[in-house]
């Protein structure tokens, strides 16, 4: 007998993501982006080209759908990108935005196990200062943006396979108040908003299990700053 029909997303969810955290890494540590079509492939190369500019020697990795095409791939590798298919999430929430629909594959990079800690940011950001010093962050860290919760377009995380198993077993139970990914990982974290903020000089011990990164890695365009490090370039709903 084989598994109850029940149960074949979330089986399908943890083959598909077992093979990605199997994938050889150049490098330990990784800056990681989504693409879900080929209409944001100009917004990823932008943010390839800021990141390269900062001249770091660390993996960039972009995450394609079946929606991306051959030619777009192309583009990607040629400008320094690592290229890995993978197969969309579907998201379990009824109430939400039709373009939210596989939003939840970005609980993927949770599991990007070859890779000791990764830095994701989301394609429509754009990186105007090394953040080299992010990868010192602790298991978990995000920026509290415009009010007391966690937006999930830029993060660090340190990737694990036993928490991205326990995400996937509560994806059918906690709420999202976007009806996509970020309302989840804020049911996650439920305490998320508590959190230390980190600092790069002043390691914290024992390590948190969440530190918050400062407004200086996540800033809209209408909020920049000479001092910032990243900005969303643009202004639109992203989940």
């Amino acid at each position: 007998m084989g598994p109850p029909p029940s149960r074949l997303p979330l089986l399908a969810a943890l083959v598909a993501a077992a093979l990605l955290a199997g994938a050889a890494a150049a490098t330990e540590e990784a800056y990681v982006t989504l693409l879900y079509g080929d209409e944001f492939v100009l917004g990823v190369r932008v943010l390839g080209k800021s990141i390269r500019d900062t001249g770091t020697r660390r993996d960039m990795v972009v995450l394609v759908s079946d929606g991306v095409s051959e030619y777009s791939r192309q583009l990607l590798e040629a400008d320094g990108w690592i290229v890995k298919r993978i197969t969309l999430l579907a998201n379990p929430n009824q109430v939400r935005p039709t373009r939210f629909w596989g939003v939840y594959t970005k609980l993927k990079i949770f599991n990007m196990t070859s890779y000791k800690k990764v830095v994701y940011l989301d394609a429509d950001t754009v990186v105007v200062r090394s953040i080299e010093d992010v990868f010192k962050c602790g298991k978990f860290c995000g920026n509290l943006k415009h009010s007391e919760r966690m937006n999930s377009g830029v993060m660090v995380v340190e990737p694990s396979e036993t928490v991205f198993k326990d995400m996937i077993s509560q994806v059918d139970r906690l709420p999202s108040y976007t009806g996509g990914d970020q309302g989840f990982l804020n049911s996650y974290y439920a305490d998320f908003a508590n959190s230390r903020v980190y600092e790069p000089d002043s390691p914290l011990t024992p390590e948190p299990e969440t530190q918050r990164l400062s407004t200086l890695y996540n800033a809209d365009v209408g909020l920049y700053m000479l001092a910032n490090k990243v900005i969303f370039f643009m202004c639109t709903d992203n989940d």
